[in-house]
């Protein structure tokens, strides 16, 4: 049974959100045309994008492919927890735009100002480790009006218009709930979320963990390692495999969001 790549809406909507394209879009593969701004930002090229603006030249940005499988003659790259281009997307988004004020674009006037409700939308990674280690894409959003909460808010978002400066004939609503206790029910929120997956993960890493600190303690006891070494060599075990389960935040931002919109969300 085929599953669906949890990074694939990251990756796609990052590059959208800096204004590259995704010229190819299949199943298996989906291909980006970087700017040139984001060509220089993340491709490692210093010595071109330097000698392009020089000689007062465009350039040429590059082509990334991302793929679902780790199969070298399929080519491009293999898209997954520990893909190293993956990370630097991370580390740009963080870098560029941790916060964002946005207003969704109303193209239809009624005769009566449209009301817009306030969401705080926070992307996140959850980092998963022990045994196995992984990293999960995490997006939500909570309406600031009457609590309401969902995940997968990038997926509700992405196909939408949004600006800086809100529509004509409307007008944003004032929070109801502060952001600071938003915040502290989206954490509750995701911990609930976390409580709702399959633990099995952390049975292994700790039946892993007591293996290899019985195996250690048998060492020491009968005189092959010294203290120090036992000391060293158990911490680097915990470190290894004792599970934990740790949410770093990428970015967030008020979107304010028609009224229509967000009661097709929540029905």
């Amino acid at each position: 049974m085929n599953t669906v790549n949890p990074y694939k809406t990251f990756v796609k909507q990052f590059f959208l959100s800096y204004g590259c394209s995704i010229i190819d879009d299949l199943p298996s593969h989906f291909t980006i045309q970087l700017t040139s701004e984001m060509d220089e930002e993340i491709m490692n090229r210093p010595f071109y994008w330097h000698y392009m603006k020089k000689m007062n030249r465009e350039g040429d940005p590059m082509r990334l492919t991302f793929t679902d499988t780790d199969q070298k003659q399929a080519g491009g790259i293999y898209l997954h927890a520990g893909t190293p281009k993956l990370h630097t997307l991370y580390n740009t988004a963080i870098k560029k735009g941790r916060t964002a004020r946005l207003y969704e674009v109303i193209h239809e006037f009624t005769a009566q100002n449209r009301a817009m409700s306030p969401w705080l939308i926070v992307n996140a990674l959850l980092h998963y480790r022990g045994k196995q280690t992984k990293d999960e894409p995490i997006s939500i959003g909570i309406n600031l009006i009457h609590g309401t909460m969902m995940l997968g808010m990038m997926e509700k978002i992405q196909h939408m218009d949004f600006e800086p400066t809100v529509s004509d004939y409307t007008f944003p609503m004032t929070p109801v709930i502060s952001l600071s206790n938003a915040y502290k029910r989206m954490e509750r929120h995701i911990e609930t979320y976390i409580a709702q997956q399959d633990n099995q993960w952390i049975k292994e890493s700790l039946l892993h963990l007591k293996q290899e600190t019985q195996l250690l303690e048998s060492f020491y006891e009968s005189e092959d390692i010294d203290l120090d070494s036992f000391t060293k060599e158990r911490e680097q075990i915990d470190n290894r495999y004792k599970p934990y389960i740790e949410m770093e935040v990428i970015n967030g931002g008020m979107f304010y969001i028609s009224q229509e919109t967000s009661a097709t969300w929540i029905h």
